[in-house]
């Protein structure tokens, strides 16, 4: 969850007949078009492919006084013959005085979980974390920033953002958190319930987690430049979880290593992905500077490696991707796909689209952000 956002937007609210308002302006769906589906005339396509067009149909009303479809952060898993989609709910603002006497005082009601067979038409599941379930003093009852469920070890995990906006003290360093506190909880269904909800010290705003082959666990730790290290999650359910070994900076934010001019201000929203040997860590950059337009905007890039714990090359692109906080997913179609919210421009900003990506022959993640018409892949065999 981006603590200094590019383009502050409203989010989009219902304005008739099921339609939402969108912050450009516009308003999806398109009139003219029925069940949420843009109104462009479609093919059918082949059964030995997968079609899909952005923005995907989705929206949500849990924790809303009105059917939203923006959202922040979106994080997408497989699991057996279905999707499950997790993300920050609007608001989506930090801590304000002059918002606490709002409902969740002003931000984010919780973390919902919704699923769909073939990513085109969702459903709400449950709540995994409400706020508004939560005794006064839990020192994880508000901002609810980028949730994310990983499988580890057969079990589910889910690590998020949040802190107590009530009183200080309710806080685990007794203190207002600039930008929240890392939890992992733990499920033994994707659906929950979570349970031992632990806080992380030491866990900084937007960390993930990733299993390598040899089922050991790294957390990624994004402090303005991105760090790893091994994490024990093997005493969770005691309420207890711990750092191990080395901290190691792996991604700088200055892009001198790449010879480009531009820089983001920072680095954060990691995600880790292994393809075939190759790991790949994206993250989501902001630049700012409009001297460079080439760059401007919240940006994926990504580095690879090896071995998980380093040394990482830096894509020279600066930028492998226009959004930024994305994650990564097997796709239906036996290929890796990208979950994101749009950013390349106002037309359908902050509503969830999907696109494949895939290594070239230099091993550098080629992906395309799309909007608009569908579009097929065939199915492609083996793994993804």
């Amino acid at each position: 969850m981006r603590a200094v956002v590019v383009a502050a937007l409203v989010g989009a609210a219902v304005v008739g007949a099921g339609a939402l308002a969108l912050p450009s302006g516009g308003r999806w769906p398109p009139r003219g078009a029925k069940d949420g589906a843009p109104s462009v005339p479609r093919a059918a396509a082949p059964a030995e492919s997968f079609a899909w067009s952005n923005p995907l149909n989705f929206a949500y009303s849990e924790g809303q006084a009105a059917q939203r479809a923006e959202l922040r952060d979106p994080c997408i898993l497989q699991e057996g013959d279905a999707y499950y989609l997790t993300f920050t709910m609007w608001p989506f603002g930090g801590r304000e005085e002059r918002l606490l006497g709002a409902p969740n005082q002003g931000g984010s009601p919780g973390i919902a979980l919704y699923t769909s067979k073939d990513l085109k038409s969702w459903s709400f599941v449950s709540w995994l974390v409400r706020g508004s379930d939560l005794p006064e003093d839990s020192p994880y009852k508000d901002r609810f920033w980028a949730p994310e469920i990983h499988k580890i070890g057969g079990r589910f995990y889910l690590v998020f953002t949040a802190d107590n906006w009530i009183r200080k003290s309710y806080n685990p360093a007794k203190t207002w958190g600039t930008a929240g506190y890392a939890f992992i909880g733990v499920a033994d269904r994707v659906i929950g319930p979570y349970t031992h909800i632990t806080y992380v010290e030491g866990g900084p705003c937007d960390m993930s987690l990733f299993e390598d082959s040899d089922k050991q666990v790294y957390a990624l730790k994004p402090k303005g430049d991105l760090f790893i290290q091994k994490i024990d999650l093997s005493r969770l359910d005691e309420g207890k979880v711990r750092f191990v070994g080395e901290e190691r900076r792996v991604v700088a934010a200055d892009n001198e290593d790449i010879g480009l001019p531009e820089a983001p201000e920072y680095l954060e929203g990691p995600w880790m992905e292994k393809v075939g040997k190759t790991y790949v860590l994206f993250y989501a950059a902001p630049y700012k500077d409009p001297k460079y337009p080439e760059l401007l905007g919240y940006r994926t890039g990504a580095a690879y490696a090896d071995k998980v714990m380093g040394p990482y090359k830096k894509d020279p692109r600066g930028s492998v991707f226009f959004g930024g906080h994305l994650t990564a997913f097997d796709g239906p179609d036996n290929r890796k796909w990208l979950s994101y919210r749009w950013e390349k421009d106002d037309t359908m900003r902050g509503l969830l689209c999907i696109d494949p990506f895939e290594l070239d022959a230099h091993g550098q993640v080629q992906a395309k952000e799309t909007l608009g018409p569908q579009r097929t892949k065939p199915y492609r065999k083996g793994q993804p």
